[in-house]
Formats: structure tokens, C-alpha cells, sequence
């Protein structure tokens, strides 16, 4: 009896993972992007990050938008950068949106102001360090701290509108420093606030350059000192919740003049780690500190902590996927699109920072770009629904006969039951309403996304990765691949023969990953839904980083991911039609969660492979990074023999790695004529044959005899 079993589907039917010796990568391409919403931090930004806590220390932590029935709907930003780093990404970019009146939170510290010469007063204001509401709740203190300085001589102004120099007693200047800011005790009962210029240690003299008198009286030439004392600053910044109090931050040891110097700058809203993580200098303030001081109006011991004068704002009550694209450059085309981000930033009068992915433009190790957030449904604040009061009129109550004795009634009086309490947490139950699925409309994710492609393609050295929402089942999805596909400017709108879509590629369905471990042992584990973006760029990343970039990166097993969040289970039929359409599946097997293709959306057959659009951006930066070396070279035989053998030697090195199946590196006459040369130009030509990942084995095995089975040629 014989038997043939052979397997006709369309899955890999062989994995495998050999480890290789690690090798310096010419280029690196594992550095992924990332946009979308987070608790705080800098807006239209790019931020880099090395790891979740480097994350955490500038975005935050999770951050609610939205619920849906009472569950609470997560930003999917934070999630897609933890997948990053847990399947073995290394550096990403971050970049955060809010809606377009995200505004700081804003204090006025108590105890403090400032005071200008002529007397004049302003309050002492501080911003967070970033926008949004992640500020609620928050208060600053400052407490004051006063050393006293041994006296050794009187104050002396050289003139009536100048100041002049303090004298201390030997060894009392140590610990004085420039910038600080010293409150002098004088003889009439009138305290003079300074600033000093100078240390003198050896004459224990401190030179001052600027001084505003508490009192009306002008101050003589010779002033008699009483106490001298040296001002310092701690700044306390608290933050009061229904869950409880907690302390954000504490600034020790400031200067009355430089205390400005340990917050975010005003000018510059890149994160700087050697200052505040939660307050930023505000603008009114640092422009009255350049003639005035800071003086106290309480004694030292500090003020009670305040509450913000303005609370800081997200502006998600509703949500536009637009928001994570710059509208000025969404309409752009391949071609078009570098230079009009070149006319807004850099050829500008006045130039303006890019928003969303396309801050992303200037940053060019960025080699993969996701926006997780683009796939969320929308939400709209909840409006509650009016009960109507239908007035009762009360019973009138019969009067008291007091005509014979009442004796106590023995009847149990019961209280009336209590409401059940809403189980739904207050900071839930205010969250807006996530939009019904039958409400949604995909036209802004589409158009998201195709700013996407074209970003990529435009600069032509990064992948975008896409998913759809959650709730998508394969006639959506299917529908979605054809009308992003079909959009005139992601055609070959370069006229190379390039696709644009080929720098894109799809994973589906979305994958639910553990967010800790459950109360009890025989509750379930918590578990959050989010599209694979973050956890397939960081699997990219690693392959790229273990293997090279030619090596297809699917195949491997995802970390971090428990179960696949799909409406409903996928056919065999199902799969097929997904995989005809580019979508990248990522499917169980036993005890793992892997991708079982990593195709672009390019109808080009070469250019099919992410591996393959992936190796040529490699040569790409390659060739930019060779080719500065021979600007000003001259253009004779040795320098073309030269530009041959090293290019030769750059793509043997490829070819020995398994990149390539072959190659050609020419710069003949025919490309090099006498008019290039009288020109200045010069031309290479590559030409590659680069390697293809086997995808789909068929092995037949025939039974031969007992117990003996023979492998047959598929």
C-alpha cells in the first residue's frame, strides 16, 4: 500500500533560525519611529529613546482616552514602544500628538515675587514642562532658606543709584557664589535685597551689581549692616489624586537668581534630563528677572503649596487620526513632498516645526515608521441624558393628638437600602465615549496612512507599517487594501518604476499582550489589545540586527504576545484572500505567535519582499556614504579604478552574507563620457540580483516499504 501526503497550502512548511557570529551592520536600518498619543511630553517632537524607562522618563506611562461601556480605551502609543523593546528593538524615535489646543499647566509660587528696582512687583510664574492634563491635580511650594553670614564691615555704594560691596567677616565667602542672592539687615529697619557679581575670598569681600530696597527711602552711600543672610531655594512639586498624594519632584539648593536655570527653557522644548522633568520657565517670569530679583513676602520656612492658576490640557475630548500627519503636507506627492517640508522649515523667513510623522523628515536613521493611534475608532464626549423631575406634592400631615398616652411603637424602623455604587471609577466614567462601529468612517485613516507611504517613499530609506482597527473583519479589511492601493498618488509617481507602496507593508489581525499578572490565582490575567505594529518592528529591528537586513523578517516568534484579538476566527478562505492582498499575517503555532510573510503592498513582483525593498535602501545609504568621500575628487582613471574596486569589495562583502545572488559594479566610458567629465559629474553603475526568501515547501513523503517512508521532489 502506498500513500502520498503531500501539503498544497500556502504556509511555510520549514523555520529555521541558525545563529550566526554577530557582524558590524555598514548601515543601521533597526531604528524605528513611532507617533501618536502619550501622557506628556514634548509636542511634534522627535525624542530618543533606548529603553522603556528612557520612555517612561520623558512620555509617561499609560494614558486613558476613551471608554467603551465602562472599560477603559488606552492610548496605543505606549504599548506599540514596549512591544518595540520587548521583541528586541533598541532605538526608536518618539513623537507625540495632542489636539490642537494642548496648552501647559501654569502656577504662580507662592512667597515668592519679583521686584524691580523702582518697586515694582510681578508674580512668579512656572509652566509644566509639557502639555496636557497628565498636570492635574499638581501643586508647587517653594520653601526658603536663609544662612546667616558673619558681618565684618557695612554696606558701601559708590553712588546713590549704584550698588557697591559687602564686607564679611575671614573664611565666611566659602559657599558664595556669583548669582547669588543676599538679604541685608540694615541699621534703619529697612531690608535691601542684592545680588552678587563677585567673591573676593581672600578680602571676604562680595562685589553686588544689582539691589532693590524694601521701603520707600532711598538708601545713603554708607550702609550699616545688621545680618547678612544667603538666600536659597527648594522648590516642591506634589500632586494630590483620588488614589492619593505622591511627590512629583523636589529641587533642592537653588539660587534666588539661577532657581530658573534648574527648569525646562523656554526657547527649546527638547527634553533636557539634566533639568526639571515636571516645570518649565515661563516667559513673563525670566523677562522680569533680567532687571529685577526674586525676593520673598514670607519669612523663610516657605508657603503653602498651590493649585495651578491654569490646568493643563490634552484637547481629546474628540479625536482626528489627522492629528498625527501634518496637514500642511498631506495632499503632497512623492516628488513634491521633501521639497515643500525644505520651503516650511529650512528656505523659510520664519520657519516652522513639522507636525506628527513629518517631524520625522529630519531624522534619517529612522528606517521604520508605525503610528499605532491611527487605527483608533474616535470618541465624543458623553452627553447625559436628562431625567425628568416630576414634581410631588407632599402629603399633608395629620396634627398630633396629644389627648391620652402613647406608648413607644415596638416596630423595627429599616433604613432605606442604599444605592449600589457605580462600579465604573470616576476617572473611567468622565473618560468620552468611544464611537460605535457602525459610526466609523475610515476616510481619515486612509489618508493618514497614504501620507505615510509617501513619507517613506519620498525619502526613500524607511518602511511604513500598517495595521486597521481592531473591528475589522477580512471583507473590511480587504476593502480597506483596495482603496489605499488604489490611490493615483501612490502609483508610480516617480517615473523610475519604483512603486511608492513598496516602502509599506500590512500586518494583521491585532494581538492581545499581558499587562501584568491578575489579582488572584484564579482570576484571569489582564490582558490589552493592540495592532502588532510595535511588536513587528521591534522582531525587525532584532532579525536585522542578528542576520542583516536581507534576511526576511518573518517567521519568528513575537515576545510578549498571548492570543490574536480578532472579531472572529480566519478560514483557510479567509487567509488566502488576506495573503493574495499583501497582508502580512501574523498566525498561531504551537507556543509561539510568528508572521507567516513579510510582504510590501507593491503589485511589482521584485519588489514583493520587504527584505528586498529593505536591501536596496541598505545600498541606498551605502552609496550616500561612499559617494561623499569622492566630491572632490578628480575625475581621471584612477578614480573611477578606484570607485570600482570599492563598491566591488562593499558588495562582495554582501554577497558572501547571502544579499545577493550576484552583481556588477561598472563605470565604463559609455557611463563616463567627456561631457560628464567637462561637467563634473560622474556615474556608477550597480547592478544586483538580490536574493529572495524561500517561502512555501512542499514535501512529498512516499511510503516505500515498512516502516521506511522517501521524500519525493515537490
Amino acid at each position: 500500500m502506498t500513500s502520498t501526503l503531500t501539503f498544497r497550502g500556502r504556509l511555510p512548511g520549514v523555520a529555521t533560525d541558525p545563529t550566526l557570529p554577530p557582524v558590524e551592520q555598514p548601515v543601521r536600518l533597526d531604528v524605528a519611529g513611532f507617533v501618536g498619543l502619550a501622557e506628556r511630553g514634548p509636542l511634534d517632537l522627535p525624542v530618543a529613546v533606548e529603553d522603556e524607562l528612557a520612555y517612561a522618563a520623558v512620555f509617561g506611562g499609560d494614558l486613558l482616552v476613551a471608554q467603551e461601556e465602562g472599560v477603559p480605551v488606552r492610548a496605543q502609543l505606549p504599548d506599540a514602544v514596549r512591544a518595540f523593546f520587548a521583541n528586541g528593538g533598541r532605538r526608536c524615535h518618539v513623537v507625540r500628538v495632542a489636539g490642537p489646543g494642548a496648552r501647559p499647566a501654569r502656577w504662580a509660587v507662592p512667597g515668592l515675587r519679583v521686584r524691580q528696582p523702582d518697586g515694582t512687583e510681578a508674580p512668579v510664574l512656572v509652566e509644566s514642562a509639557w502639555p496636557g492634563a497628565w498636570s492635574a491635580g499638581t501643586t508647587v511650594r517653594a520653601d526658603l532658606l536663609g544662612q546667616f553670614l558673619p558681618v565684618a564691615g557695612d554696606y558701601r555704594r559708590p553712588a546713590a543709584d549704584a550698588p557697591g560691596t559687602v564686607d564679611l567677616a575671614p573664611g565666611a565667602t566659602v559657599g558664595v557664589r556669583p548669582g547669588d542672592v543676599l538679604r541685608l539687615g540694615t541699621s534703619p529697619g529697612i531690608d535691601v535685597f542684592v545680588r552678587v557679581a563677585g567673591v573676593d575670598h581672600a578680602d571676604a569681600r562680595l562685589s553686588i551689581d544689582r539691589e532693590v530696597v524694601d521701603g520707600p527711602d532711598p538708601l545713603p552711600d554708607l550702609v550699616a549692616l545688621e545680618t547678612v543672610r544667603l538666600l536659597r531655594l527648594t522648590l516642591v512639586v506634589g500632586q494630590h489624586r483620588p488614589d492619593g498624594a505622591r511627590q512629583l519632584e523636589r529641587l533642592s539648593d537653588l539660587g534666588l537668581d539661577s532657581w530658573s536655570d534648574a527648569l525646562q527653557p523656554i526657547d527649546d522644548h527638547r527634553p533636557d534630563p539634566t533639568r526639571s522633568a515636571t516645570l518649565r520657565q515661563h516667559a513673563d517670569t525670566v523677562t522680569a528677572l533680567g532687571t529685577g530679583l526674586l525676593v520673598p513676602v514670607t519669612e523663610p520656612g516657605g508657603a503653602l503649596p498651590v493649585a495651578g492658576e491654569q490646568e493643563g490640557e490634552d484637547d481629546l475630548d474628540t479625536f482626528d487620526p489627522r492629528w498625527l500627519v501634518d496637514d500642511r503636507l498631506t495632499d503632497d506627492t512623492v516628488l513634491s513632498l521633501t521639497g515643500h517640508a525644505d520651503q516650511l522649515t529650512v528656505l523659510a523667513k520664519d520657519p516652522v516645526q513639522l507636525r506628527g510623522a513629518h517631524a520625522l523628515l529630519g531624522i534619517d536613521e529612522v528606517a521604520l515608521v508605525a503610528a499605532p493611534d491611527v487605527t483608533q475608532r474616535g470618541w465624543s464626549p458623553v452627553v447625559p441624558t436628562p431625567v425628568p423631575v416630576t414634581p410631588v406634592e407632599p402629603e399633608p400631615v395629620p396634627p398630633v393628638d396629644w389627648s391620652d398616652f402613647r406608648c413607644c411603637s415596638d416596630e423595627i424602623v429599616v433604613p432605606p437600602p442604599v444605592p449600589p455604587v457605580d462600579p465604573t471609577p470616576p476617572s473611567v466614567s468622565d473618560l468620552p465615549e468611544l464611537d460605535r462601529t457602525a459610526d466609523y468612517d475610515e476616510l481619515a485613516l486612509v489618508e493618514v496612512q497614504a501620507a505615510l507611504v509617501t513619507l517613506c517613499a519620498a525619502r526613500a530609506d524607511a518602511v511604513a507599517l500598517l495595521s486597521v482597527p481592531r473591528h475589522y473583519d477580512v471583507a473590511s479589511t480587504l476593502a480597506w487594501s483596495g482603496r489605499l492601493t488604489a490611490l493615483g498618488r501612490l502609483g508610480d509617481s516617480t517615473g523610475s518604476g519604483s512603486s511608492p507602496l513598496s516602502y509599506a507593508a500590512s500586518f494583521h489581525p491585532w494581538v492581545s499582550t499581558s499587562a501584568g499578572l491578575p489579582v488572584t490565582t484564579s482570576s484571569p490575567p489582564v490582558l490589552r489589545d493592540a495592532p502588532p505594529d510595535g511588536a513587528v518592528a521591534g522582531m525587525i529591528a532584532a532579525r536585522e540586527l542578528a542576520r542583516g537586513s536581507w534576511v526576511a523578517p518573518a517567521g519568528v516568534p513575537l515576545r510578549g504576545v498571548v492570543r490574536l484579538a480578532t472579531p472572529a476566527p480566519l478560514s483557510d478562505a479567509d487567509r488566502v484572500q488576506l495573503f493574495d492582498a499583501h497582508a502580512n499575517l501574523v498566525e498561531q503555532h504551537p507556543g509561539v505567535f510568528t508572521t507567516i510573510s513579510a510582504h510590501t503592498l507593491s503589485a511589482d513582483p521584485q519588489l514583493l519582499q520587504v527584505s528586498v525593498r529593505r536591501l536596496l535602501i541598505l545600498l541606498r545609504k551605502i552609496c550616500l556614504r561612499l559617494g561623499e568621500r569622492y566630491v572632490f575628487e578628480i575625475n581621471n582613471d584612477r578614480f573611477r579604478q578606484l570607485v570600482r574596486m570599492r563598491f566591488d569589495r562593499t558588495l562582495t562583502t554582501l554577497a558572501e552574507r547571502g544579499a545577493l545572488h550576484a552583481f556588477r559594479v561598472s563605470t565604463a566610458d559609455g557611463l563616463n563620457t567627456a561631457a560628464d567629465q567637462d561637467a563634473g559629474r560622474f556615474v556608477v553603475s550597480l547592478q544586483i540580483a538580490p536574493t529572495s526568501p524561500v517561502e512555501f515547501i512542499t514535501v512529498t513523503l512516499l511510503r516505500t516499504g515498512e516502516g521506511l517512508l522517501d521524500v519525493v521532489e515537490g
